[in-house]
């Protein structure tokens, strides 16, 4: 795909028809409104930033790259030194440069494991092989970092990891970073490599009986793009067409706690990590700046990234977090 006609370009061709119905019930629907009092963690925005430039200190960070491995490493030790249960989730791919197999891994931090129902907080960790948004040849051949595209929704999970132990939640919590998001080298390669793979697993298990089945995924969040300034946050359509009371209760949220970024607009459709998680059955919506200016470009550095951007969405997500059982129905 070229210039702007990238695999969430593509998709909107379909959002004309689509926009104008979702539109209207976002207009016509009744607030959502908490009954219960809100409880955000008190999230650290100047911690979660220095997490993002220090992955991006990592360099560029392509699935399979030795970056992207120091990554996983970097996290997995995080999510164990605050309490987390870490394991990895491997899978290969081949490289769509070269035809070699390249290995791959997820990682997956849980809370709470001996509970059954259980939320998922995911974004991916790998950075796309090289700014395939630069029209000048010299600017595409400078290394992308992907502080916002990769790096954001990384740095707020790790920052969102320090809180899970206090929180009260009713669910047990699983932090995903998913590799291989964008293993893709001009029109040649696949998309959402890693959250395909924990979707296969997840309906294997599910399948299969025994322990596997016995876990139940009641709601997913994904964190794409969320450290922008200027941060905007409009309703994805996708996660409006799957899980639309999922994004009423966290769009609810956000009103209750004057969290400006979220608006109550229906954006562009994105074709993201949280396609696959539905197709499983798992109600996943996204939560993503799609506007953010510096997409896919070698600006997009930390400089274009903001503390308070990562404190308004980690505390919007982890006040959901923190709603009592009959409070969630994402369905």
């Amino acid at each position: 795909m070229r210039g702007r006609m990238h695999r969430r370009r593509l998709a909107m061709l379909g959002l004309a028809a689509l926009s104008a119905p979702l539109a209207s019930r976002v207009a016509e629907a009744r607030p959502w409104q908490s009954q219960p009092p809100l409880r955000p963690a008190p999230i650290d925005g100047a911690r979660a930033y220095g997490y993002l430039k220090a992955i991006c200190a990592l360099g560029r960070r392509p699935a399979g790259s030795a970056a992207n491995q120091r990554q996983r490493q970097m996290v997995a030790e995080h999510f164990r030194k605050l309490g987390g249960q870490v394991r990895e989730q491997p899978f290969t791919a081949r490289d769509p440069a070269d035809g070699r197999i390249v290995r791959l891994a997820n990682l997956i931090g849980s809370w709470h494991p001996e509970r059954t129902e259980r939320v998922i907080l995911c974004a991916h960790y790998d950075t796309r092989p090289f700014a395939d948004q630069e029209f000048d040849p010299i600017e595409a051949r400078k290394p992308f970092l992907g502080a916002n595209d990769g790096a954001s929704g990384v740095a707020l999970l790790m920052e969102i990891a320090h809180h899970l132990n206090e929180l009260e939640t009713p669910w047990g919590v699983d932090l995903v970073l998913f590799d291989a998001e964008e293993l893709v080298y001009g029109q040649n390669g696949e998309y959402f490599l890693g959250s395909k793979h924990f979707a296969e697993r997840y309906r294997a298990g599910r399948r299969a009986g025994g322990s596997g089945a016995r876990t139940t995924y009641v709601a997913g969040i994904l964190l794409d793009m969320v450290g922008g300034k200027d941060l905007r946050l409009p309703r994805e359509p996708y996660s409006l067409r799957y899980a639309p009371r999922l994004v009423d209760q966290v769009w609810g949220v956000a009103r209750q706690l004057r969290a400006t970024a979220f608006v109550d607009q229906v954006g562009r459709e994105v074709l993201d990590d949280h396609l696959p998680l539905n197709e499983a059955g798992i109600p996943t919506i996204d939560i993503i700046d799609f506007d953010y200016p510096h997409w896919h470009r070698a600006s997009d550095t930390p400089e274009q990234c903001s503390p308070e951007s990562l404190e308004q969405v980690g505390r919007v997500v982890t006040a959901w977090l923190s709603l009592p059982r009959d409070a969630v129905r994402p369905r």
